[in-house]
């Protein structure tokens, strides 16, 4: 039998690390040594099988001198040969990252939980970067995939030279509640409360759907950091006695099993767990069109552009997507969410039909399904014969690109400290040198610090040029590096490692003087 290591960041909350525990106890069924390379600080929320072994994935924790990445790929390969690993599953980018940069002889398998493309906009680092899904990503043995959706994704943006992409569905947790037809007109959504599940788009829905099923609920499950907005709108809405918001409880089946309909409205789902899990307790989805799995959890194929909505599938409804507008009346996105809402809290034939065909689509994601893919097609064969010199040329750029990002934002974020606690801001350069209109380059955590620091100094921020045009939900427009720049006064370069050839390229585009973040706060330490 192999010996497998499953690498991840903690086995707390999430999704992936949902992922990660129900899989050591499928391999362990199955007689397979299992080890779990994690954080043992973090404490364990899921239940497991397999032998806890302590390796926190963050190179930032590591206290020896030198280069951090090579220390925690180092501390990871002494790990894999201490404990004779035969196949290494990690899971998410940055376990990801460290799993091929330590690659030996062991079988690697890379497991993805995302859209990639799309946080890939948002998460600035080198574990998110295009050349590290390009290049470094290709010498695994197999990269995995959620949903056939996020698999095309990647194609699309990093391609697969080596034929190495796999779909693998996760197990899903079945919620089997007891039948019952005789069920209160009931919403429910489970997710946490953040940016990503926009609950914000179902609340407004709702006045609509309550406005033509007076004797409806919406039920809202979860916590997170937007709860006292939601709660706001929910007062604005005047929905207090129609909405409960329980937050994070462990008798999710119990108020599954209230629900005649349940809803989603996130801005893309890889392949959203509480949907099957909504499925396998007997309630149908009507979710809006989001980037992900979710025509694969409910039965809809992927059609042409223009599609006529909304789309029936096996187990529930699909809406258009729900794009973000700054308007006080229902969006005719929110207003279609609605009246399928209504349509299945109304119609019992079709809410019954719907339910009852999930049964069928479940098949593919119930435990034993999912282990005989890793177990008969993952893990067959061999570890495929790689290019160890030119490997080695990859994971010598990683590695000292890493250096030099990590060392560079160290001192940035050092002086920046020194100049907060000496009572300043980096808004101080920009009022020295009478610049009240900035460009930022990159919409990475460094961005973010600027914006905050500045934000009370009077400074306008025209722009953001980043090269995939994310929406940051922000006062200004996002937009890529090939479009027109308006006029301002400078523009700031963010990620400061790579600073001279963004200045080169701006330099050939316009006449804006083209500054680092480092000379800002170089600048205000000086002065």
């Amino acid at each position: 039998m192999h010996n497998i290591a499953l690498i991840i960041e903690t086995l707390q909350g999430g999704g992936a690390e949902r992922c990660a525990a129900d899989l050591s106890r499928i391999f362990s069924g199955r007689g397979f040594p299992v080890f779990i390379f994690t954080d043992l600080s973090a404490g364990i929320g899921y239940e497991y099988e397999g032998t806890l072994v302590d390796f926190r994935v963050a190179a930032g924790s590591v206290a020896a001198p030198g280069n951090p990445v090579w220390c925690k790929v180092n501390e990871l390969g002494r790990l894999k040969e201490r404990y004779r690993i035969d196949i290494a599953v990690s899971f998410m980018q940055q376990a990801n990252y460290f799993n091929i940069l330590s690659k030996k002889r062991e079988k690697i398998i890379l497991t993805t939980h995302g859209v990639n493309s799309i946080y890939a906009k948002t998460e600035k680092s080198i574990y998110w970067a295009e050349e590290t899904f390009r290049e470094l990503y290709q010498y695994a043995d197999v990269v995995t995939f959620p949903s056939e959706f996020c698999r095309r994704d990647w194609l699309s943006h990093y391609g697969d030279k080596n034929n190495i992409t796999r779909t693998v569905y996760n197990p899903v947790h079945r919620m089997q509640a007891e039948e019952n037809r005789h069920k209160e007109n009931v919403v429910i959504t489970v997710g946490r409360m953040h940016s990503d599940k926009r609950q914000w788009h179902l609340l407004r829905a709702f006045r609509r759907v309550k406005a033509l099923c007076p004797d409806s609920k919406l039920i809202i499950l979860g916590d997170g950091e937007l709860r006292s907005g939601l709660e706001a709108l929910v007062r604005q809405l005047g929905l207090e006695e129609d909405v409960e918001m329980p937050g994070t409880v462990k008798n999710v089946r119990d108020y599954l099993a209230r629900a005649k309909v349940f809803a989603m409205t996130s801005r893309c789902e890889a392949m959203p767990c509480s949907v099957l899990e909504a499925l396998s307790a007997g309630v149908p989805v009507v979710s809006c069109d989001c980037p992900g799995g979710i025509r694969e959890a409910l039965g809809i194929p992927y059609g042409e552009k223009n599609e006529a909505y909304p789309l029936t599938g096996k187990c529930g409804i699909i809406t258009p997507y729900m794009e973000e507008r700054d308007m006080e009346e229902l969006s005719p996105e929110e207003e279609a969410f609605a009246v399928e809402i209504v349509r299945l809290l109304r119609d019992d034939k079709l809410r019954n039909r719907l339910a009852e065909a999930a049964e069928t689509v479940l098949r593919r994601f119930q435990p034993e399904a999912a282990g005989a893919v890793w177990i008969d097609d993952i893990f067959a064969g061999e570890g495929r014969e790689i290019d160890r010199e030119a490997f080695e040329r990859i994971q010598d750029k990683n590695i000292n690109s890493s250096l030099r990002m990590y060392v560079l934002y160290y001192r940035l974020l050092e002086k920046w400290m020194t100049l907060h606690e000496r009572g300043g801001s980096a808004g101080q350069y920009f009022e020295a040198h009478n610049i009240t209109t900035v460009v930022l380059y990159g919409m990475g955590k460094m961005a973010k610090h600027l914006i905050e620091d500045v934000s009370r100094r009077g400074i306008r921020i025209v722009c953001a040029i980043d090269k995939m045009a994310a929406d940051k939900h922000n006062d200004f427009p996002v937009i890529t590096p090939d479009e027109a720049i308006p006029d301002a006064d400078c523009i700031v370069v963010t990620p400061v490692h790579e600073f001279d050839s963004v200045r080169r390229k701006l330099e050939s585009r316009t006449h804006i003087p083209v500054i680092s973040l480092s000379e800002v706060i170089d600048g205000c330490l000086r002065e």
